[in-house]
Order: structure tokens, then sequence, then C-alpha cells
């Protein structure tokens, strides 16, 4: 997403390098051409064609941000299955996804092939696409109920309450509940298994692999002599996924080099460790919280957001003083990187965790869905080269004071009105 430079184009599709030349791309005819010689100008087919593309990449972007934050607020006037059903789940909504992934690859392998970090950054993302495309066709999850003692070899899927077997056998050895120090607060549920001749322990944060199948602790039964667990397969979708988020990252680390050097990153990557230090200490109650990866998701994007902020202030200095106004569109424009850098990792993260914890990295919770929304917002500015507005200091800084609404509907719009399972009031 680096500015990329793109000669003017007047209305006939020549450039302006180009205009008051013969055909484009050939040298501008002497005095003494006759004048009928401008008709041969025409636009290249290529030029043009990519142009389109471009804007219906954009386009079909902006319907996507309405699309999801409309389905926000579906979901909370008419509940999450109502909005699974009509929009998450709808093929028009995987189309839509389809569309601006084909459309974005063919506009990136055109343009963008000379320059080996932005071609990696970009398609990094329709890998990731790919990757949930794959789980959203072959991927299935489900439950299996079982009592202590008990063998079971099937589990009942969730999207279509049909029975389906498993290659291995299941028995519960015991169910039990592990308590913080002197409370009667849980710190983890643990279902110790046999699986064939495999004794295992499933707990919360702590899956079990077999064949393909992920194993997730989910429930137990109020005698506490049953568990519930979510059996989850995703043959392809995951591997795919992951090397999506492995990619994107070598990509960002990449271009923050580049963009800011390595004391840039040096003194970005400062905060997030002071952070991610302080939240690590913590001793949180809840058990789906206890993890690793609660520290590193949080830290990283609570600095996302300082840094946003730090380019909401610096946007309103060059708005309010026209002395200023470039140093801070040059300033803004360097901070970009590492605060929307830094939203993405952390939004991937959380993925991750999502799918270690629930057995599926993306839910479409409306915390979920207003990042996602947050991070394609702060993406676009990005794009000098195809959006040219943004390279006018002033449309810049209004553009990210707007901008910042988005950032304060996820931070704090999400937990006052639409609620999900990032909601902390």
């Amino acid at each position: 997403m680096s500015p990329l430079r793109f000669a003017p184009v007047d209305m006939t599709g020549c450039s302006k390098k180009e205009k008051g030349g013969g055909r484009c791309g050939e040298a501008a005819p002497s005095s003494s051409t006759p004048i009928n010689s401008f008709s041969s100008c025409r636009p290249k087919r290529s030029g043009v064609e990519t142009s389109i593309l471009k804007y219906i990449i954009f386009v079909f972007l902006f319907v996507l941000l309405i699309v999801l934050a409309a389905a926000t607020v579906i979901e909370k006037l008419y509940g999450s299955e109502v909005a699974h059903e009509q929009i998450y789940g709808a093929g028009g909504f995987v189309v839509l996804w389809g569309v601006l992934g084909v459309s974005s690859l063919i506009y990136i392998l055109s343009v963008l092939r000379r320059s080996p970090v932005i071609l990696l950054f970009h398609c990094s993302f329709i890998i990731i696409l790919l990757g949930a495309f794959l789980t959203y066709l072959t991927g299935d999850r489900g439950y299996v109920h079982i009592r202590q003692g008990e063998i079971a070899n099937f589990y009942i899927s969730e999207e279509t309450a049909v029975k389906h077997s498993l290659p291995f056998d299941l028995k519960l050895l015991l169910f039990d509940i592990e308590y913080h120090p002197e409370t009667d607060e849980p710190a983890d549920y643990i279902s110790f298994l046999k699986v064939n001749d495999e004794v295992c322990r499933v707990s919360m944060n702590k899956i079990y692999k077999r064949q393909g199948y992920r194993l997730y602790q989910m429930d137990y039964d109020a005698d506490e002599m049953g568990a519930t667990l979510l059996v989850s397969h995703d043959p392809w979708g995951i591997a795919v996924t992951y090397a999506g988020y492995a990619l994107l990252a070598l990509a960002m680390l990449w271009l923050l080099f580049r963009r800011i050097s390595w004391k840039g990153m040096l003194w970005a990557f400062i905060p997030v460790a002071g952070l991610w230090y302080y939240i690590s200490q913590l001793n949180p109650m809840t058990p789906v919280l206890r993890s690793p990866m609660l520290a590193a998701h949080v830290s990283i994007i609570m600095v996302s957001y300082l840094l946003l902020l730090t380019i909401l202030v610096l946007s309103i200095v060059g708005l309010s003083s026209q002395k200023l106004r470039k140093r801070m569109y040059d300033w803004n424009t360097r901070l970009l990187y590492p605060a929307l850098f830094f939203l993405a990792a952390g939004i991937f993260i959380g993925a991750v965790w999502a799918n270690i914890s629930w057995g599926r990295y993306w839910g479409w919770d409306a915390k979920e869905t207003w990042a996602l929304i947050t991070l394609l917002v702060y993406a676009l500015p990005l794009h000098k080269g195809s959006l040219p507005g943004f390279r006018n200091p002033r449309t810049f800084h209004w553009y990210c004071l707007i901008a910042f609404l988005s950032i304060l509907m996820t931070f704090f719009g999400v937990s006052y009105f639409l609620g999900g399972i990032h909601s902390y009031v």
C-alpha cells in the first residue's frame, strides 16, 4: 500500500506527458505534422482497464463497509441468528468478498508486481481470504456430549444438526474444575479423555488435535460428571489462513523497516513491550482469558489506538494552522504505518486466540466487525497513488478527523450500544 505514482490522465485517456503526441506513448509530432494526426491519440487499453478495475475495487470496498456496519446494527435489533443468516452467512456476502478479492488480485498482479514487499503485503490478505473461503466450503463444527465412563464416536453438526462420525473413539475419564486459591472462582475446566489408546487433557485454551479434528472444552453438566466438547474439522482453511497471517507479519515488518527505519520500529515497539509486560502480570479470573495471547492482543491494539489518537490530534493542529499543515501531514503519513500495522497485528493475534479458545478465528462479533471496519477505513489514506485526494494535506487531515469516529465506535460504541462477547459493560 505504498504511494503509487500515476501520471495524470486527461479526458482522452492519455497522460499529460503523452498529450499532444501521436499514439499514446509515442513522441509528440513536429510542428509540421498535420493536425489530423492527433485523432490517432488513443488510451492504452490496459491502462484504462486498470483504472476501471481500481474504481470497481474501491466501490465494492465502500459497499462492504456499509454492509458490515449495518450488520452490527441488525444484530443488535434482531439478534445474532438473523444477522448471521441474512448477512454474514448469506451467499451474497460471500460473493461480495469474492469479487473484492479477485478484482484486487488482478489489480495487484498488474500494477504492484514490481515491488516485492507491496506485492507480498497485499497478497497475504488474498491468502487469508482464500483460507476463510476454504473454511466456508470444507470446514464443519459441532458438539459431542459425553458422560464420565461413556464412549462416543460422533458429533452433532452445529449448522445442520446432522450426526457425523469421528475417526476415533472418545471416552471421558474425568471432568474436573480447578479454582483460584482461597476462592470459589473457577480457574479452569478440564476434561481428561481417552482417545483410542491415548490419554489426553482438554481445557480452556488447551485443545487436542487428532486426524484433522480439534477438540475444545465448552461446557459441563451440573453434577460435574459429564462434559460438552466442541469438535472442529477444518482440513484446509486453517493452514492457508495461518500462512496468510505469517506472510502478512513478514510484509508488515519489512514495510515498517522501509517507512520508519529500525529506530522508528524500536520506538514503536517500546510501549507495546511495556503494556505487554504489565498485562502479563495480571491474573484474570475468567478461564478463557487466562492465556499468554491476552497480553499480546490487548497491548498491540491499545498502542495502535494511541497512535491513531495522536494522528487525530496532529490533524486538528494541521487544520487549525496553515503554517503547520504540511508538517503535520508528513508526520501523520509516517505514523499511519505503525498505527495501522499494529491494529492489523492485534486483530489477527486475536483471531488466532479465538481459534484456540472457540474453534474459529472469526465469529463476526460486533467488536471484531468494527475493528475490521476501522482497519479498512484507515487503510484508504495509504493508497495516495490510487486515491490522489489524500495527497492534499487538508483533505487528509479532515479524513483522519472523521475516521476517528470508527475508533470511538469500536472502543466505546460496541460496549455501550451493540454488545457482544467483547462488551465490557
